[in-house]
């Protein structure tokens, strides 16, 4: 299993991601950040499967995202 966490610059492009990656057939949810910093809203996008395929419609659709963890993607 393959897995990828991006973070994500606001709570709206986190579920605008969500959205688009669950209408496209990818395994995903919204998951909180720990630990916030001032440059980040605290919202990640935890991403399994299909992770290639995920980052392709995040960039298509031009939502915003930092990978920040690869698991194999």
């Amino acid at each position: 299993m393959t897995f990828l966490t991006a973070e994500m610059p606001s709570y709206t492009y986190a579920v605008k991601g969500e959205k688009l990656l669950r209408s496209g057939g990818c395994e995903c949810m919204i998951a909180r950040k720990e630990k916030t910093s001032s440059e980040s809203c605290g919202y990640l996008l935890k991403i399994s499967g299909k992770c290639r395929d995920a980052l392709k419609i995040l960039d298509r659709y031009a939502v915003p995202y930092k990978v920040i963890s690869d698991g194999g993607a």
